[in-house]
C-alpha cells in the first residue's frame, strides 16, 4: 500500500484540450510506470479562456465552469499529482496554463503539495491518440483523454514514447530535429537517429519484466545491442508464451535459447529488478542482475568486494555473495582498492587491459543502474515560444516580410483630465459634432457629445491595429507606422478580417507579440535598412554578379521604347529592328534602313542586310540638334564623324557591304546555316575524304 501510495505522489497528470468549443477537455492522471489511475471529463473548463473571444460570459457558462474548476481542484487534492503536463499545441494554450497554474497554487496552498504545470510538445501525443496501439490500449478512450495519457507519459520518461515512433511508417522522420535536416537524405537521418536510440536505450538499460508487464514501453527493446525489432519480438513473445518473468540473466539462454553471440551483446544491458524478484521467489538472486555489470565480469565484482571487506579467502566464511550483498550496502569501502594492481594481475593471467572496466565497475556497484540523463528542467522563455509557435531565429526575424489578418483597432481611452480639456468639433458639411478621441460624427447636438463622455462610451483614440499571424502570435501596428501619409482614423485604411502585409520590427517573447510596419517604404526597403546580416563565408562578389544579371534579365523583360524621329531620308523608317529586319528579307544583299535607336533621342540606328538571316545594326551618336526630333548637324560612329546620312551610307556601310559581296561571292564560301561550326564541320571532314592529299579550308 505504501508503495502505491509512493506511485500516486510521483504521478503526472496530463491535461488535454481542443481549440474547438464543443469539444470536452480531458485530464489523465499516470503513474510512474505509465498506468492511468484516473481521469477527469471538463466540458466547460475553456468556457471563457477561447483567445481572441471579446464576448461576455454568461451567468450560466460561469457556473459550469466554476464546477469543472472545483471538480479539478478536488481531483488534483485527492491525488496530489508531482506535475500537469499541457500540450503545446499552439500560442492559444496560454490562458489555459495560467488558469491550471492559479488552481495548482490554490492546491498547493491547502495541500501543501508543490505541483510544477508544465508545457509539452504535443507532437507525439498527436500521432498517438489516433494510433492503433493507442485504440488497442485505450479502446474506450475518446482520442482527446488518450492525447492527455500521452502528454503525461512523454513529461514522465521521452524515450518511452518516442520509441514507438521508430516504425516502418517513418514517423520519426515527420518531426523536425535539425534546421538543416532536409539536406540530408532519408537514410541517413534515419541512422543518425537509431544510433541516438541505441546509445541512450543502452545507457539507462531497458527491464525485460516491465516491457512485459506495461506493453507500452516494449518498443524500447528493440534498441538493446545484439536485438533489434525481430529478436526484442521474439523474446517477449517467448516469456509471455511461458508465462514467466525472467528472474536472472542466465534465463536468457536456458529459457530463451538465446545464441552466446546475442548473449555477449546484450546482456549487460537487460535490467532486472532484484528487489521485487527476491520477494515472488525463495531461489537464490543474482544482485548484479540489476547492474550494468556484465555476467562475464560477475567474478571480478565479487573479488572486488571480497577485497574491500579484507575477508580471508580461504577461510570458509568468506562468502562471496553475502559480501557483494554487504558491499552494495557500504560501497564507501570501495573506495581504498587499488585497481592499478587488480588490472595488471588480471593483464598478467592473459585478460588484457581491463583497467577501465575494473573502474566501471566500481562505479556501477556504488550505484546500479544509475540514470546519466541530463534533469529535466521547465524551458526557458525562448523554448516556450519555439514550443508554441514552431518559429526559430531562422524563421522569424526582424526585418521579415509576412501577411497578417487584421483582427481589432487597439484605442486608449482618455483619462479624465483629457474629457475635462475635450474640445468636440462640428463638421461643416453635415452639421453633426465629432468626439475628438473615438472620431465618431454622429451627434446632433454637443450636450450629445459630453453624454457619451459620461457614460463612458467613448472607445478612446485609436493607438493602431492588432493582427493576428499564422503561427498564432499577435501583431501590432502603431498608427506611425500604418502608412508614409498621416492616419488619424486606422478605420478608413484596414477592416477586421481583411488582410495586410507588413515587416516585423520587434519580436517581444514574454509577451508573445510582434511588432509591425505596413508602410510601403518599408515595405519596399530600397536603402537595405531592414537586411539581413551575412555570415562571414558569404560572397559578396558572387551576390553582386547575381544582382546585376537580375538587372539585365529585367532589361530583357522589358518591352523596347522607340520615339518617332522627324526625319525626311528615303532610307528612314520609323520602325523597330524586328519589323525592319522583317522588312530587309526580301531586300537585296547591301540594302539599309535607318530607324530609331531605343538608347535614346540623340541616337540612330543603321540596319543593312549582310546576307540572308545576317544584319548588323550600327549605332549613330547625333550633337547640335535644333530640337528633339530633328536630325542633329553631326552624326558620329564611334570616332568617326559624318555630316549626313548619305554621308555614312557612302563612306561606312556601302564600302562593307561590297566586301561582304566579295566574299559571298568567293568560290570556298560556304553559308552553313549562319555560320554553324557543326555544320562547317562535317563539311571539312567530307572535303578531306575526298582530297586526303589537300588541306581544306573554308
Amino acid at each position: 500500500d505504501e508503495d502505491d501510495d509512493d506511485e500516486v505522489e510521483s504521478s503526472v497528470f496530463g491535461f488535454a484540450f481542443s481549440s474547438a468549443y464543443d469539444i470536452p477537455s480531458f485530464g489523465a492522471l499516470v503513474d510512474v510506470k505509465g498506468n492511468v489511475i484516473d481521469h477527469i471529463r471538463l466540458p466547460h473548463f475553456l468556457r471563457n479562456l477561447r483567445p481572441g473571444s471579446m464576448v461576455q460570459i454568461s451567468d450560466r457558462d460561469r457556473s459550469l465552469k466554476q464546477a469543472d474548476v472545483s471538480l479539478l481542484r478536488k481531483f488534483l487534492i485527492k491525488y496530489r499529482p508531482r506535475a500537469i503536463a499541457v500540450g503545446a499545441e499552439s500560442v492559444s494554450v496560454l490562458p489555459a496554463v495560467d488558469e491550471l497554474r492559479k488552481i495548482a497554487g490554490e492546491v498547493e496552498e491547502e495541500g501543501e503539495v508543490e505541483i510544477r504545470v508544465e508545457l509539452v510538445g504535443d507532437e507525439v501525443a498527436t500521432i498517438y491518440e489516433s494510433s492503433r496501439r493507442a485504440v488497442e490500449e485505450f479502446r474506450d478512450f475518446p482520442s482527446k483523454l488518450r492525447h492527455a495519457v500521452s502528454l503525461a507519459r512523454r513529461l514522465q520518461d521521452p524515450m518511452l514514447e518516442f520509441a514507438p515512433l521508430y516504425s516502418t511508417e517513418d514517423e520519426l522522420l515527420a518531426f523536425k530535429w535539425h534546421p538543416l535536416q532536409d539536406a540530408l537524405s532519408k537514410e541517413e537521418v534515419t541512422r543518425a537517429l537509431t544510433i541516438e536510440f541505441v546509445n541512450r536505450a543502452n545507457e539507462i538499460g531497458v527491464d525485460v519484466n516491465r516491457c512485459l508487464q506495461y506493453p507500452h514501453t516494449r518498443h524500447v527493446l528493440q534498441f538493446v545491442c545484439g536485438l533489434g525489432p525481430r529478436k526484442a519480438a521474439a523474446l517477449l513473445r517467448h516469456l509471455k508464451a511461458r508465462n514467466t518473468l525472467l528472474e536472472n540473466r542466465t534465463q536468457l539462454v536456458t529459457v530463451c535459447n538465446m545464441g552466446p553471440k546475442v548473449f555477449i551483446n546484450c546482456a549487460g544491458f537487460i535490467r532486472i529488478d532484484t528487489s521485487a524478484i527476491s520477494d515472488n521467489t525463495e531461489a537464490y538472486v543474482e544482485v548484479l542482475d540489476g547492474s550494468r555489470i556484465h555476467p562475464e565480469t560477475y567474478e571480478w565484482a565479487r573479488k572486488m568486494a571480497v577485497d574491500a571487506l579484507e575477508y580471508d579467502e580461504t577461510t570458509d566464511d568468506a562468502n562471496p555473495a553475502a559480501a557483494l550483498e554487504e558491499i552494495l550496502e557500504s560501497p564507501d569501502r570501495l573506495r581504498d582498492l587499488d585497481l592499478d594492481a587488480f588490472a595488471e594481475e588480471l593483464e598478467r593471467q592473459g585478460y588484457g587491459n581491463k583497467r577501465t572496466t575494473l573502474y566501471d565497475i566500481r562505479a556501477e556497484l556504488n550505484n546500479r543502474y544509475q540514470d546519466f540523463r541530463i534533469q529535466y528542467q521547465s524551458p526557458s522563455q525562448e523554448e516556450v515560444f519555439h514550443i508554441l509557435t514552431k518559429e526559430t531565429p531562422d524563421t522569424l526575424y526582424l526585418g521579415k516580410l509576412i501577411q497578417v489578418k487584421v483582427t481589432s483597432i487597439a484605442r486608449r481611452r482618455p483619462k479624465t483630465d483629457q474629457l475635462d480639456q475635450a474640445n468636440p468639433s462640428r463638421i461643416a458639411d453635415t452639421g453633426l459634432w465629432q468626439c475628438p478621441f473615438c472620431l465618431a460624427d454622429n451627434f446632433p447636438e454637443l450636450s450629445e457629445v459630453w453624454s457619451h463622455f459620461d457614460n463612458k462610451a467613448c472607445a478612446g483614440q485609436a493607438v493602431g491595429v492588432w493582427t493576428r499571424l499564422d503561427n498564432g502570435l499577435r501583431g501590432f501596428i502603431p498608427v506611425a507606422k500604418l502608412s508614409d501619409s498621416a492616419v488619424t482614423n486606422p478605420e478608413e485604411r484596414v477592416k477586421p478580417g481583411m488582410s495586410v502585409n507588413g515587416r516585423i520590427t520587434r519580436v517581444d517573447i514574454e509577451r508573445m507579440t510582434v511588432d509591425l510596419t505596413t508602410r510601403s517604404s518599408d515595405l519596399a526597403d530600397k536603402n537595405n535598412e531592414f537586411a539581413q546580416p551575412v555570415d562571414e563565408y558569404f560572397n559578396e562578389t558572387a551576390a553582386e554578379a547575381d544582382r546585376e544579371e537580375l538587372v539585365k534579365s529585367k532589361q530583357k523583360r522589358q518591352p523596347t521604347v522607340y520615339v518617332k524621329r522627324v526625319i525626311v531620308h528615303p532610307a528612314f523608317h520609323n520602325i523597330t529592328y524586328k519589323e525592319a529586319e522583317k522588312l530587309l528579307e526580301t531586300m537585296d544583299q547591301g540594302e539599309i534602313i535607318i530607324r530609331p535607336s531605343s538608347k535614346s533621342m540623340n541616337n540612330l540606328t543603321v540596319t543593312w542586310k549582310v546576307t540572308d538571316n545576317i544584319y548588323q545594326h550600327i549605332d549613330i551618336r547625333e550633337e547640335g540638334k535644333n530640337h528633339a526630333f530633328s536630325l542633329g548637324q553631326s552624326l558620329w560612329i564611334g570616332d568617326e564623324e559624318f555630316e549626313d546620312l548619305d554621308e555614312i551610307i557612302a563612306r561606312h556601310v556601302q564600302p562593307m557591304a561590297s566586301f561582304a559581296r566579295d566574299v559571298l561571292a568567293y568560290k570556298y564560301f560556304q553559308p552553313a546555316e549562319g555560320g554553324k561550326t557543326a555544320i562547317l564541320g562535317e563539311l571539312l571532314a567530307h572535303e578531306k575524304a575526298r582530297k586526303p592529299k589537300q588541306i581544306p579550308y573554308i
